[in-house]
């Protein structure tokens, strides 16, 4: 079965990730949908989806709003997880030709905005990035 909508972009958007320089610089290949128990900081995590049916007369198309987190701990902590999030908005925002995504076109991608905060366990720098990708059939 062809993937969806929503599940090709989540795989263009780490194939993206993974094949920038600067965002893998970082975290090697460690972009996750949910993170193992032990895994090794820093790394990106997809966090809330949510995609919406983008239809004009003549093409099926869906605009996706996605989450990624950058997650950091005190050595490099809030630097580190804000640069995390630089060099993602630099690797995707109005970049839509870094997407490859079978089957569809990408019409755009724009990273809407981002901010960095300490998580409640004290021990973790969380970067959260919202950006929209919108396809076409």
């Amino acid at each position: 079965m062809a993937d969806g909508f929503m599940t090709a972009a989540i795989a263009a958007i780490r194939a993206a990730l993974l094949a920038d320089p600067d965002v893998s610089a970082f975290v090697g290949d460690r972009v996750v949908d949910e993170p193992r128990e032990n895994i090794i900081f820093p790394y990106i995590r997809f966090g809330l989806i949510t995609p919406v049916p983008d239809d004009t007369d003549g093409t099926r198309g869906q605009k996706i709003t996605m989450g990624l987190e950058s997650h950091s701990r005190p050595i490099a902590g809030r630097i580190q997880a804000g640069r995390m999030c630089e060099a993602i908005e630099a690797a995707l925002h109005k970049r839509p030709e870094v997407l490859t995504v079978a089957g569809f076109a990408v019409t755009e991608i724009q990273v809407q905005t981002w901010a960095v905060c300490r998580k409640s366990d004290g021990a973790t720098y969380e970067g959260k990035l919202s950006l929209e990708v919108r396809l076409e059939a």
